[in-house]
């Protein structure tokens, strides 16, 4: 088969019609109609609105666990200090607040003692006062009691709430029990 041009016919054949308008680029069939570019945008915006609202679900999820890793860390710290502490003691004390306890060693230094001051938990060692927690949680109703039942070794108690600063309706309580020896 020869082709001389538009119009003309083709080895003894009429010209096919579908042929010429597509030749002469009045209709090639190709492209997208107004209604399928106006659905393929809006499954576009559909998904790309999905995966927006999975990310900042998930960024805000990990920010909470964050948050509460932050204060389980700091509630940490703070037992393992009272526990290193009432480890090494030859006395201890509670008062004259519930939220005061005086620790006797044999070690210098020889008095510590462990206090609330507004939303921390102190500790005096005779050289200076030092905060346990970190200004990114919040401590209240710290407690300290000391019992002995019988001729057990006497145990003390200890009971504090931390909270997150940014969130101060999530608070977690921590204990301690400690039995001394003596």
């Amino acid at each position: 088969m020869v082709i001389f041009g538009p119009g003309l016919i083709i080895a003894g054949l009429k010209p096919n019609k579908k042929i010429m308008k597509i030749r002469n680029g009045l209709k090639t069939g190709a492209g997208f109609t107004l209604i399928e570019v106006l659905m393929y945008i809006a499954l576009f915006v559909l998904l790309v609105g999905t995966l927006l609202g999975v990310a900042f679900q998930t960024i805000a999820s990990i920010d909470q666990i964050n948050k509460k890793i932050v204060v389980q860390q700091e509630a940490d710290f703070i037992l393992r200090k009272i526990d290193w502490t009432l480890s090494n003691s030859s006395a201890v004390s509670v008062g004259p607040k519930p939220s005061d306890m005086v620790i006797t060693r044999l070690s210098i230094p020889n008095v510590l003692i462990f206090s609330q001051n507004g939303n921390f938990i102190s500790l005096n060692d005779g050289f200076g006062t030092q905060d346990l927690n970190s200004a990114n949680v919040v401590v209240s109703n710290l407690i300290f009691s000391k019992s002995q039942i019988g001729l057990a070794p006497p145990e003390i108690q200890v009971s504090f709430n931390l909270a997150d600063v940014a969130n101060l309706s999530n608070t977690h309580n921590f204990q301690l029990l400690k039995y001394l020896r003596q």
